[in-house]
């Protein structure tokens, strides 16, 4: 590959929002401007990205796009670069960290451009590529297709399953279209997400013959503007798909490769001068890790920075030292992989030990290697901590009802089901609870749905505080919750209903009529209570429970009712 500066290649028009936007306005300004990425600012400094695959992930978990705000689900923090760095280095960068774009920034960290895969392989020589590889050997055999009938959210749950980037339509073994990322997110910012795949495909498809090489396979994509190539057979049959991804893994500039071949048969003196202060190294974003034997045998300032270590703290010391006990058997299972055969290469994700005792998550990528005569191991190591977060967050907002902060209905059926699988294969009790606000239509008409808010809210706080650890309380819909009670038989439960009957009632609220005028007011709940049986299913279970509910609001309200 040529040893170009990022500089020469970057575009400078960049597409950027701020953090408190809402997504949809990234969704229809990428959509606008025909680009695959959206770069959060603050202070002109990139604080977040947000890309069309994430935007197919948030559409996955049925996120709301006009109220959720960048800053909730942006990517963060960016893997930012300087505009000085060699062209292979960025292409390491992307193949390491799995990215299809790096934002480039100034010594001020300030944002100047960004680099994508397009601009790397556009700008390609011939030596930049193996021996002109046929793209048969390393294009993606698994093909994942839809029909021209199906509706485009199939083809979404496909992409975000399988983690690809498009999806082919076929007939007859025959390509007859393709949805990619971009149609997606032009589907979103258009309101026709409903849409069959059909209307929205692009036809017809680019193909090539297996045979093809890697280098005219990617002229071909560059000419035609593709981000992906299909494959056919000599009867035109589909037998595979090559992604600018897979282009830019098997350019001879390989990061790793790189390494390997710093450390080939050098003395341990030579290393240091080499590695130590090669920027490769030394400005790299990822740590690298030399492992020998267990033994760490070099550690680079990049990961001395990420864990507060001085050099002498970790050189020499077991690596499952600074590893969590749970995750130790992982590693060294990864470790004796690699120890039977040097081509072994595979990703882990662990908790790696800051120097204050925190647990930092890592994406470790590792390789064999010689290092000083005998068998080592090569790990280059990245903070997904933020990544981990945003996941978390991600998922909260998927399982959470944003008023109570209690799991909301979707998360019920899940947990429901789960449930009732364990009750049945060990024979535990399983017990639930079915509450509903008494007269709370009349206190939202009188009081106005932010007092009826209010006190949703604190009904939320009342059941969390009148249940176990085990237990999971759930905002079952509008005024009504659900507490599930493992490992609980409907005499214990009563009492919890009953506990959390008596709290609800001695709750006293202070609302504000409509007309301004202030109130005092006392709210009440009624409780079904049931237990699972063994004859029971799902759909049973919550209708006896219902039952009992209805006849407690039936019989005078305020009381708890169970049904055997």
């Amino acid at each position: 590959m040529d040893l170009g500066k990022i500089s020469s290649i970057m575009s400078r028009d960049v597409i950027t929002l701020e953090p408190k936007e809402i997504l949809m306005s990234a969704v229809e300004k990428m959509n606008f401007n025909n680009v695959g990425c959206v770069v959060v600012l603050e202070d002109k400094k990139p604080t977040g990205i947000l890309t069309e695959r994430d935007i197919i992930q948030i559409i996955g978990h049925n996120i709301d796009l006009n109220v959720t705000r960048l800053v909730s689900v942006m990517k963060s923090p960016v893997i930012a670069i300087s505009e000085e760095i060699d062209i292979p280095e960025a292409a390491n960068l992307m193949v390491i960290n799995g990215l299809r774009r790096l934002v480039v920034v100034d010594g001020e960290h300030n944002i100047i451009g960004i680099i994508t895969q397009t601009d790397i392989i556009k700008n390609l020589s011939i030596d930049s590529f193996i021996s002109f590889k046929k793209v048969e050997q390393i294009m993606k055999r698994k093909i994942i297709s839809v029909d021209k009938k199906d509706i485009l959210p199939k083809a979404i749950e496909l992409m975000i399953k399988n983690h690809i980037s498009c999806v082919l339509v076929i007939e007859d073994d025959k390509p007859v279209g393709i949805i990619t990322e971009r149609d997606i997110t032009k589907s979103i910012a258009e309101y026709n997400i409903s849409n069959n795949v059909g209307e929205i495909m692009n036809f017809p498809v680019f193909t090539a013959n297996k045979d093809i090489n890697l280098y005219d396979a990617t002229k071909l994509m560059e000419e035609n503007k593709l981000r992906s190539l299909v494959i056919v057979n000599s009867e035109g049959d589909v037998i595979g798909i090559v992604t600018k991804s897979d282009i830019i893994k098997n350019l001879r500039a390989d990061y790793v490769e790189l390494l390997k071949n710093m450390l080939k048969e050098k003395s341990r003196a030579l290393i240091e001068s080499e590695i130590k202060y090669r920027t490769l190294v030394e400005q790299s974003l990822e740590g690298i890790m030399i492992i020998q034997e267990g033994l760490i045998k070099f550690v680079n300032p990049t990961l001395l920075k990420i864990l507060s270590y001085e050099e002498k703290e970790m050189l020499d010391r077991d690596i499952l030292r600074f590893l969590y006990p749970d995750e130790r058997q992982l590693l060294l299972e990864n470790l004796n992989k690699l120890g039977n055969s040097e081509h072994v290469e595979s990703a882990l994700e662990l908790r790696i030990m800051h120097k204050n005792g925190e647990g930092i998550y890592m994406e470790i990528l590792s390789t064999q290697i010689q290092y000083e005569g005998k068998p080592a191991v090569l790990a280059t190591f990245r903070d997904i901590t933020e990544r981990k977060n945003t996941e978390a967050e991600l998922k909260r907002l998927v399982i959470t009802d944003d008023l109570t902060g209690l799991f909301n209905q979707r998360y019920f059926y899940i947990q429901l089901v789960k449930e009732i699988e364990r009750t049945k294969r060990h024979n535990r009790p399983l017990s639930i609870l079915l509450i509903d606000i008494d007269m709370f239509k009349d206190f939202n008409d009188k009081y106005g749905h932010l007092e009826g808010d209010y006190v949703l809210k604190k009904i939320g706080e009342i059941l969390m505080k009148n249940v176990r650890e085990i237990d999971m309380a759930f905002r079952f819909g509008g005024e009504e919750f659900a507490v599930l009670l493992p490992d609980t038989k409907h005499d214990d439960t009563i009492i919890v209903a009953e506990r959390i009957r008596k709290a609800v009632a001695a709750n006293v609220f202070y609302p504000f009529t409509l007309d301004g005028q202030p109130d005092i007011v006392s709210k009440t709940v009624s409780i079904g209570v049931t237990e699972f049986h063994i004859e029971d299913n799902k759909k049973s279970f919550l209708k006896r429970v219902d039952n009992a509910m209805y006849q407690a609001k039936k019989s005078g309200r305020n009381m708890v009712i169970h049904l055997i």
